[in-house]
């Protein structure tokens, strides 16, 4: 995996220098920074997905079905935790309950609750109070919009 990443930089790399350095031709360079912008984002997601101390859903056709994949997944390292390094049940959950309903916000906000999306917390285990909780930090949403309609007619 490493070695994908070293070659997705180093076509960033190449992209940037030969943008800054004219070296594409003009009918071409909008294709090739969209390239650049694509392999950039790429590599993000790719590392996100990778991290260590993550939940992870699988994609959901919306808001509601990625929220009870996560809930599903959150309990299930939740009780792993448990059994493997004593984290407090009850605090944790109420840390989650708390997590949740703003992430939840968040995605009404963002008016993206109908979209198709991936939802990656990543979390940490913590003493508070002389317990150890489970403890989430960040949530990455990766939704997916309608990119275009394509037509085929049955003759």
């Amino acid at each position: 995996m490493e070695e994908l990443f070293n070659l997705m930089s180093k076509c960033v790399e190449t992209i940037e220098k030969g943008i800054k350095e004219k070296a594409f031709p003009e009918v071409a360079r909008i294709y090739i920074e969209r390239l650049g912008r694509s392999v950039r984002e790429t590599e993000g997601v790719l590392k996100l997905v990778l991290m260590e101390n993550t939940i992870q859903t699988p994609i959901s056709p919306s808001s509601r079905s990625a929220i009870y994949n996560l809930r599903r997944a959150y309990y299930a390292v939740l009780s792993r935790m448990e059994k493997e390094k004593g984290v407090d049940r009850t605090r944790s959950t109420e840390l989650w309950r708390a997590a949740v309903n703003k992430l939840i916000e968040y995605i009404n906000a963002e008016g993206i609750s109908e979209a198709p999306m991936k939802i990656v917390v990543t979390y940490d285990i913590e003493e508070e109070d002389g317990k150890k909780v489970l403890k989430l930090k960040k949530a990455a949403i990766l939704y997916f919009e309608l990119e275009g309609v394509k037509e085929l007619t049955f003759e």
